[in-house]
């Protein structure tokens, strides 16, 4: 059997049992509201594999992800269309990393905008390693 292909087998099947966190951001009023820190003032990283959950206190929102005007807003998630719902939820995984802009389509003018940052889960980092360095008894 290929070494590489069962050493990367085995770092995924030890690696893969991360513990995936949930965290809550609120919308009341005209903001994003996420311990303590309002819209662009948000500071969430999280890792691959958490989920953010959206949860609507008051006024008449939605979620959608990318900035207002953006060609691809909402193609990596959305709420649908705005609700005044008090207790409506919204969530999203995150599966990749990078920084995810997300705004509310009634209020973005109004600054009603944020991110999340998404990092490497520490279990998705060793298999980041080059295919070749696990590799044994291979002829080049």
């Amino acid at each position: 059997m290929n070494w590489t292909i069962w050493t990367l087998a085995s770092l995924a099947l030890a690696t893969g049992v991360a513990h995936a966190d949930v965290y809550n951001v609120e919308l009341e009023g005209m903001a994003f509201i996420y311990n303590g820190q309002t819209n662009t003032n948000i500071d969430l990283t999280i890792q691959t594999g958490d989920t953010v959950r959206w949860t609507w206190i008051s006024g008449f929102h939605n979620v959608v992800s990318g900035l207002p005007g953006d060609g691809d807003a909402g193609d990596l998630f959305t709420s649908g269309p705005p609700t005044g719902t008090v207790g409506t939820v919204f969530e999203h995984t995150f599966t990749d990393v990078g920084l995810f802009d997300y705004h509310c389509q009634i209020h973005a003018s109004l600054g009603m905008i944020s991110q999340v940052n998404v990092i490497p889960s520490p279990g998705s980092l060793a298999l980041l390693a080059p295919v070749g360095l696990f590799a044994r008894g291979r002829r080049r």
